[in-house]
């Protein structure tokens, strides 16, 4: 196999981006992926619609990394330079509520297609379909392939991700390389993935779907909040606003305890939830409830409150209305764990960002190595963000040293 002058490891959006910058600066690139095609998870980002960033960028929807390390590589390629990157390449694009981007198509094969012309146009080499079994630096890159073929290479990007979504070719190479070659990883956990519950009762309100405001408290201390839907599912929850936690409460599970408080109502105050009741006094406490809750859920919520359904609701005493609106708006499973990362949408944890430089990606510790996206200690939220980092840190790296 022909060297590249730059070998990137991973045909990622991180990997892809990195290509196109050190290309268009004049570089010889080789782009390598064990994958048979470039952006294979890409493709099942925003359930296929691919959401490539987010007209609201902030640091506050990152985690792991300082917030300056990240805010330094983000401000080198931030969500303009992303719009007009894909813009230039020919694809229209739109902004949907809570300022997500997409492709005006709807479709991830579009994004993946325009980024393997451009890819194309720059001339650099793709090799599929490619294991490696290790790299080396002594004066120079090596890389072993597992076929027995090696690559010779001067500089080395490693753009490999996490260890999210694994079926998609996500293996956690790139973090068991660095860490061969003298890097330090902070705790490897799934984050954007659902959470199991010690309590049996989530899986009796499987499929269904609220709005909910939910915070994990460990210690006594909330650790983390979130607001948004939430799935009930047959092993826990899940939703947008379980997912968001799953970061957080990964690291605390390892030392304690972590419990979800799960707010159905937090939109309203005890008494106009009482109040609501009370114009329903003559009904029955699951009769009170049919228009408050989804009726699936009327059984379970009596039953968690230990409250008799038949029962008529004005006869209840103060103690059991307390009770009732108790578990409407602090409805508390314990988490047992979270669901494999074949489930998860990203890493959390990674290279730790102190042995990197902020304003080239570069190592601080090997000469001509340099790290791109989720292989590093930084993940954000979703509705964009992740892309963002891969684009904004695959960018930096693909400047090769030269402070953009």
């Amino acid at each position: 196999m022909e060297a590249g002058d730059v070998t990137i490891i991973g045909a990622g959006p991180a990997g892809i981006m990195a290509a196109i910058t050190a290309s268009s600066n004049g570089r010889r690139v080789l782009l390598i992926d064990r994958n048979q095609q470039i952006g294979r998870k890409l493709l099942s980002t925003g359930n296929g619609r691919c959401n490539l960033a987010n007209a609201n960028l902030s640091i506050d929807h990152y985690h792991g990394a300082s917030p300056d390390f990240v805010e330094s590589v983000l401000k080198r390629f931030d969500q303009n330079a992303v719009v007009s990157f894909f813009q230039s390449l020919g694809l229209l694009l739109k902004e949907e509520e809570q300022g997500r981007i997409f492709p005006r198509t709807n479709q991830a094969a579009n994004v993946v297609e325009v980024l393997r012309r451009r890819l194309q146009a720059g001339g650099v080499e793709l090799a599929l379909d490619a294991q490696v079994k290790s790299v080396q630096y002594s004066g120079g890159w090596k890389v072993d392939l597992i076929d027995g073929g090696n690559i010779a290479a001067d500089d080395l990007i490693i753009a490999t991700g996490g260890r999210a979504a694994h079926q998609l070719g996500s293996t956690g190479d790139g973090l068991f390389w660095a860490r061969k070659l003298g890097h330090s990883l902070t705790p490897i956990h799934a984050a954007l993935v659902a959470i199991e519950t010690v309590q049996k009762w989530p899986g009796d309100l499987a499929g269904i779907k609220v709005q909910a405001k939910v915070r994990a408290v460990s210690g006594g201390r909330e650790i983390g909040g979130s607001q948004g839907d939430l799935l009930f599912t047959t092993y826990g929850v899940s939703g947008p606003s379980v997912m968001a936690l799953a970061g957080s409460v990964a690291k605390f599970l390892e030392i304690g305890e972590v419990e979800l408080h799960i707010d159905m109502f937090a939109d309203m105050s005890r008494q106009e939830l009482d109040a609501v009741f009370e114009r329903a006094a003559a009904e029955t406490l699951s009769g009170a409830l049919v228009g408050v809750l989804p009726m699936p859920m009327i059984e379970t919520v009596c039953r968690l409150a230990e409250l008799n359904g038949s029962e008529r609701f004005k006869d209840l005493s103060d103690n059991q209305r307390s009770r009732l609106i108790d578990t409407l708006t602090d409805l508390t499973p314990t988490v047992s764990k979270l669901r494999p990362f074949k489930e998860a949408q990203v890493t959390s944890g990674g290279v730790d960002c102190d042995e990197i430089d902020p304003a080239t990606m570069k190592s601080k510790l090997v000469d001509h190595l340099y790290f791109a996206g989720e292989v590093v200690d930084v993940d954000g939220d979703s509705g964009g963000y992740n892309l963002q980092w891969a684009w904004s840190s695959g960018h930096v790296a693909g400047g090769l040293g030269r402070k953009i």
